[in-house]
């Protein structure tokens, strides 16, 4: 499948906006006005048929909804744990919302898969205990990830008790909460 849109299209995007932008608060700003922001973490896959701006109607424009969002493959927590930390040192969290979501890619590959391609491409390099993201079973895997987050002992005892996890439903919109 071919990209529709190139770079450079999303560059003449980006001007387009650039005509009504109106610039972000700094963090200096919102401190110095005693400006109250969002204390919600939301930890997601990067498939954009699970954008959580969209499926939890946030509105940036709105800094009590200027919540922290992590994206990345599967919506898992482990690769992002260091970001966690730092972002928490920052902006002191009071809850986090861990969105997994049917239909996942890493549900559709395994780590020896993507082993096998990367091996190909460098015979080299070491992936033997590489983990890529593979999930097998969507309620577990959110499961997992809230619990490896509660057990780390450098995440904030107060956080741990406001980590909650959740299955998106992409032909639904709806969102289910995962408990163990």
């Amino acid at each position: 499948m071919a990209d529709k849109i190139t770079v450079e299209e999303l560059l003449a995007r980006n001007k387009t906006v650039m005509k009504t932008y109106k610039a972000n608060p700094t963090f200096q700003y919102l401190a110095e006005n005693q400006i109250a922001v969002g204390k919600t973490l939301v930890i997601s896959c990067a498939d954009p048929r699970s954008d959580p701006a969209y499926i939890l109607n946030l509105n940036f424009g709105d800094t009590s909804l200027l919540h922290s969002i992590l994206r990345n493959v599967g919506g898992q927590v482990k690769p992002l744990l260091n970001d966690i930390l730092a972002l928490d040192n920052l902006l002191v969290f009071n809850q986090v919302m861990i969105i997994h979501h049917t239909d996942c890619g890493t549900t559709h590959f395994t780590n020896e898969q993507v082993r096998g391609v990367v091996i190909a491409r460098d015979p080299e390099v070491e992936v033997e205990h590489v983990d890529y993201g593979e999930i097998s079973d969507l309620p577990k895997s959110v499961i997992t990830d809230v619990r490896f987050l509660k057990e780390r002992k450098e995440v904030r005892s107060e956080l741990k008790e406001k980590i909650r996890g959740f299955l998106y439903d992409i032909e639904t919109g709806g969102l289910s909460e995962i408990i163990e």
